[in-house]
């Protein structure tokens, strides 16, 4: 009977753990803080055009055509995973 009450009280604090973290609130810090927008050719900057999906950039030899930005600062992160080249094709 007492092993069977420690088994119970076991479970019953591992169920609340799991409870109380499956309902606490989100950190922070997982808000939106960047985007992968279109680039201007001539200087790098952002343009105010996101990209959608796979975007319409032909990944040829040539200026960067859309990368990601940091939405606060509007600077480029030079994530190279998100850095498309070439002309854009619309």
């Amino acid at each position: 009977m007492k092993s069977l009450r420690i088994t119970l009280g076991v479970a019953a604090i591992a169920l609340g753990t799991f409870t109380a973290f499956s309902f606490a609130p989100a950190k922070v810090d997982s808000k939106l803080s960047t985007g992968v927008f279109y680039s201007n050719p001539v200087d790098g900057s952002w343009t105010p055009e996101q990209v959608m999906g796979e975007g319409d950039c032909n990944n040829e030899e040539g200026p960067i055509c859309s990368q990601e930005y940091d939405l606060s600062t509007h600077e480029p992160t030079d994530n190279p995973a998100l850095i498309k080249t070439g002309e854009r094709e619309e």
